[in-house]
């Protein structure tokens, strides 16, 4: 059986000794050098996609289908805590270096961030032109980049300023930009 046909995300942990991974839809964390694989939540019967830590390094994010619907669950040392937020079947899922924040890109084409502390999570973007994609966190966490779909061929890279919520086109939508990062 190829692996890569079993493997979903990989993340690398924030102090960057583990990883979190998402294997035939179970949520493991493996330690890089030393130590055994360790699978988190349900055992059986439940799908795991986009596991990821949050910045604490304790705390991971997963979409989780449990309740029969995809939603997303915090996997910590208190348990598990379910997100009440409507986002959706999740494309991308990508939580923020510092704080306790998560940006989500859905099937609705629509960009969502989310405080896992408050609960607040809001719509900050939506294309009808197909999917945000990219999802890419500045260093201090104020910012997104990502890839907006603005037309059936084209794509351009735009910025969310996440406290005010507002997003900017930073290239325009000429051809297919794509994956964007921060230096």
């Amino acid at each position: 059986m190829p692996a890569e046909a079993n493997l979903g995300a990989v993340q690398l942990h924030p102090a960057g000794h583990s990883l979190a991974l998402d294997v035939r839809g179970k949520l493991c964390t493996m330690p890089l050098w030393e130590g055994a694989v360790r699978q988190h939540g349900v055992a059986d019967g439940v799908r795991y996609r986009h596991g990821q830590w949050l910045a604490d390094g304790k705390t991971l994010v997963v979409v989780s289908d449990a309740s029969g619907e995809e939603c997303l669950e915090l996997h910590g040392a208190d348990g598990v805590r379910v997100l009440d937020w409507p986002n959706g079947p999740v494309d991308s899922l990508c939580a923020a270096p510092v704080g306790t924040r998560v940006a989500i890109a859905n099937h609705r084409n629509q960009l969502l961030i989310g405080d896992t502390a408050s609960g607040e999570c809001r719509i900050v973007d939506h294309s009808d032109a197909g999917r945000c994609e990219d999802l890419a966190w500045s260093a201090d966490g104020s910012w997104l980049a990502y890839s907006h779909q603005a037309t059936a061929r084209q794509r351009g890279i735009k910025l969310c300023e996440v406290a005010s919520g507002r997003c900017h086109e930073v290239t325009r939508p000429e051809f297919r930009d794509y994956s964007p990062s921060f230096d």
